[in-house]
């Protein structure tokens, strides 16, 4: 690579987040590179789902839903502890959709490089050394930007590699468990179809079950908020059973081609941070803590915040102070989505229990999980 070459934006991360806005700043005629680097887990790699509201985010590429394959759901089931209580949410549009995050990270990745980013691949996560009027990436390749953006990583890691100030903020409060499993064209049933996402009460109070469908993928997840030491293979095996002595699902699901994967999201952790702005560098997507604090979904936050990141360092490219400009970020997150990552005001996990016996608040409590209202 031409060590002369400086990019306006370098952005460390070929995540959605990242790749969104790099599609975004390319379009805006920066000269935009995006490092692909290996990184800890802190998102979904599997099967996920996003809300409605995530695919009319502003600046994302058009035609993405069906680049990325994105299967609506209109139902959200909720299951009780001993899966013999069973109450639905239905509205009157698309409630969300799913989407396998290979689909989804590839069309924007296609979106992104059609525009003219240029993504190139570390074999390590790189150094980053912020300079006065430029930053650095250093490892396998070098690059130079004017303004660098993070969007992977946990937010703890990157403070601490850019000397940023770091005051206590909590360790990562939740633990994700979950499986792909392919389901055959045969194994057809009301629960296994596509339309629902389905929620699962479990007997831990720490925990929360979830599975939908998606193509013909069976997405199955356990959310934890506690790291106490167990057997996350058994938590999942544990709920799948369940699931299948109860009739919910086939019980001679296919053992071959199951993928598994556990991962740590940074739920609400952005709201605790004292800056997401260092010097020519802003911090969006996981490394900014954008991930949602109860379910720990994080591509709507992640993805939102890293738009709004490359629009304040399109202005800060334009700025006689770039680093002044640079601060506004913290203004427009805040703006849009504190309220998104910030908790219910009533843990969505006392709740759950109660709306197999008062079914007026279903409504409710499908809005706080899927866009993050207040109860």
């Amino acid at each position: 690579m031409d060590m002369r070459r400086l990019y306006d934006v370098a952005i460390l991360g070929a995540t959605p987040a990242g790749l969104a806005a790099a599609c975004y700043l390319a379009k805006k005629h920066c000269d935009v590179v995006v490092v692909r680097a290996p990184t800890q887990p802190t998102e979904c790699p599997l099967a996920d789902w996003v809300p409605r509201t995530f695919f009319r985010m502003k600046h994302l590429p058009t035609g993405l839903v069906g680049q990325s394959k994105a299967q609506p759901f209109f139902r959200v089931c909720y299951h009780n502890a001993t899966l013999a209580k069973e109450v639905e949410y239905r509205g009157r549009a698309v409630a969300g959709y799913f989407v396998l995050r290979s689909h989804l990270t590839k069309a924007l990745r296609s979106a992104a490089t059609k525009a003219g980013a240029k993504v190139v691949a570390m074999s390590a996560p790189p150094a980053i050394r912020l300079e006065e009027d430029h930053v650095e990436l250093s490892g396998a390749r070098h690059v130079q930007a004017q303004v660098l953006l993070v969007a992977q990583e946990r937010p703890n890691n990157i403070l601490s590699q850019l000397a940023m100030p770091l005051r206590t903020v909590p360790g990562d409060p939740l633990l994700v468990a979950a499986l792909n499993i392919p389901l055959p064209a045969r194994k057809a049933s009301p629960q296994t179809k596509a339309g629902a996402l389905h929620v699962v009460e479990l007997a831990e109070r720490t925990e929360l079950g979830m599975f939908f469908v998606t193509g013909r993928v069976l997405h199955l997840r356990v959310v934890s908020t506690s790291h106490a030491s167990g057997n996350r293979v058994a938590e999942l095996s544990g709920m799948l059973r369940s699931l299948q002595d109860a009739d919910i699902l086939p019980s001679d699901l296919p053992a071959k081609g199951v993928k598994g994967a556990v991962w740590s999201p940074p739920a609400g952790v952005a709201l605790e941070l004292e800056t997401h702005v260092a010097k020519r560098c802003l911090l969006a997507g996981t490394a900014g803590g954008f991930v949602e604090s109860i379910t720990g979904q994080s591509l709507t936050p992640s993805v939102r915040s890293a738009l709004l990141a490359a629009d304040v360092a399109i202005e800060a490219l334009h700025s006689s102070q770039p680093q002044n400009t640079l601060m506004k970020y913290k203004t427009s997150w805040r703006k849009s989505l504190a309220d998104y990552l910030r908790p219910p005001n009533t843990s969505l996990h006392m709740l759950l229990p109660l709306l197999f016996v008062n079914r007026r608040i279903v409504s409710k409590f499908t809005r706080a999980l899927l866009y993050g209202e207040n109860i």
